[in-house]
């Protein structure tokens, strides 16, 4: 085993930390750079950058990533010319022919793939929070060799038309080089990721192969993840990676009251964990200011320490190590020696803990505040985009469309004709939606109303829910 140790001058390196010789001892002698040497979150602390919210437009990035190519953007005018330098067609007949190829192909400047083997060529917009979003996602939700397997299957099913041929032939497809990769995302947490493989592969193999079934896709385990990892980090060390805790939702159509599970325990309980994220993001990097290129997060630096109590001074005293070097470089801010200790943790616990509030305490009380605020609502703005309604007197609630149902009911019965009504929602529990009692009845008259229960007898267990088309 490694044993941790504090890096001062690959943290003075990381953080552009500036000795007191070139500003005063009264300022801010750092900048503040998350996500190098400890991979969180594909996020930036900038006003400037977007919020990505139809996940359909990473579907291409992902994809790229789980088949490890590169390919060059397919534009419109030279594609047509290769086409037609390659086919016998009359003079009178080629703006007829580059009309046809626009419609098939493209949306704007954009080429747009309808088959899943064009998936990887999708247009690759200049959009840096994009391309960090899907390899983020494929890193995090665990896409490895059994799902390249299964892509590769799934393209033999829906062979390229001719044109499709041609223009795959045309695509300069490059395998990505390790050297051309990036450090990969850190799992917080590692019971989404089996989940996630599992839809997706049934999703290939059942033919849920469209671009917006796979946004679906991701769209539900970017928020799982995400969501379930915020939840983790505010445990600290005491934070298990195989339980998620509960989030409540309540439906599109339904009225809700202030004392529903979907008020007390989902957004509102969500919202403040998401508002440490940026914080989180610092208290990590700091911390991988080490000696090797391994990651570590709070767990696993209880998890050294209970492999080897041994080792508790040691990482309890970099810890504190860190904390120093990184308060020395913060002039601006006077407070951290009012900051009490931690009252309750291991040893370990307290020293991150307190780590942590150095961190936090210094964007709260200063005019920073902004650049965390930037970084936090890169999700909390995608999820009140998708996955939160104003209630109004109820306030933010957690969201189900009858899109989101119908979809989240298809990968719940899977190959199966009919699921028990009981079973289906525990298959959404799986993936991280849960109901209160009156939102189940109401779900219950939803599928009564699209005739898809059958009654085996007047006993709620005995109902099943059939097939979706």
């Amino acid at each position: 085993m490694l044993i941790y140790k504090f890096n001062n001058n690959r943290f003075i390196e990381t953080f552009n930390a500036k000795p007191i010789g070139n500003q005063t001892k009264d300022s801010l002698r750092l900048h503040h750079y998350p996500d190098n040497w400890f991979k969180l979150f594909p996020y930036k602390a900038s006003g400037k950058t977007p919020i990505v919210v139809d996940l359909e437009e990473t579907v291409s990035g992902f994809f790229r990533n789980a088949l490890s190519v590169e390919t060059e953007a397919v534009k419109f005018e030279p594609l047509c010319q290769n086409l037609i330098d390659n086919i016998n067609i009359e003079d009178e007949d080629i703006e007829y022919f580059k009309e046809m190829v626009y419609d098939i192909f493209f949306h704007g400047d954009n080429f747009v793939a309808k088959n899943i083997g064009l998936y990887p060529y999708q247009t690759t917009i200049d959009n840096k929070s994009l391309e960090r979003l899907s390899y983020f996602l494929y890193c995090v939700l665990g896409a490895g060799e059994e799902e390249k397997i299964e892509i590769n299957r799934a393209k033999e099913k829906y062979p390229f038309n001719v044109l499709e041929g041609m223009l795959v032939d045309m695509v300069n497809v490059r395998q990505m080089e390790e050297t051309h990769k990036h450090k990969p995302y850190f799992q917080v947490v590692t019971d989404v990721q089996p989940k996630f493989r599992k839809d997706f592969r049934f999703m290939l193999k059942s033919g849920m192969t469209s671009l917006e079934d796979f946004g679906s896709l991701l769209s539900i385990y970017y928020f799982y993840y995400v969501s379930q990892t915020c939840l983790t980090l505010d445990q600290f060390c005491n934070g298990n990676r195989n339980n998620s805790v509960p989030l409540f939702f309540a439906l599109d159509w339904e009225k809700v009251s202030k004392n529903r599970s979907c008020c007390l325990e989902g957004w509102e309980k969500l919202q403040e964990n998401i508002n440490h994220m940026f914080s989180h993001a610092v208290t990590l990097e700091i911390l991988n200011q080490h000696e090797s290129d391994e990651m570590y997060d709070y767990i696993k630096f209880q998890e050294m320490a209970n492999q080897n109590p041994d080792y508790v001074n040691l990482i309890v005293n970099e810890i504190e190590k860190a904390e120093k070097v990184y308060t020395s470089y913060v002039g601006d801010y006077k407070g951290f020696e009012q900051l009490g200790e931690p009252v309750s943790g291991s040893r370990i616990d307290k020293a991150v803990q307190h780590l942590y509030r150095c961190v936090e305490v210094q964007f709260l009380e200063t005019e920073r505040k902004r650049a965390s605020q930037f970084y936090n609502e890169k999700f909390s703005g995608y999820c009140k985009l998708r996955w939160v309604k104003n209630r109004k007197k109820s306030g933010l609630v957690l969201n189900l469309t009858e899109r989101d149902i119908i979809f989240l009911t298809k990968l719940s019965l899977g190959d199966e004709d009919k699921i028990r009504l009981n079973d289906l929602y525990k298959q959404y529990e799986y993936r991280g939606f849960y109901l209160d009692n009156t939102s189940k009845s109401l779900l219950q008259e939803f599928f009564t109303k699209l005739n898809l229960i059958d009654k085996k007898s007047d006993s709620g267990d005995a109902q099943y829910v059939k097939r979706i088309l």
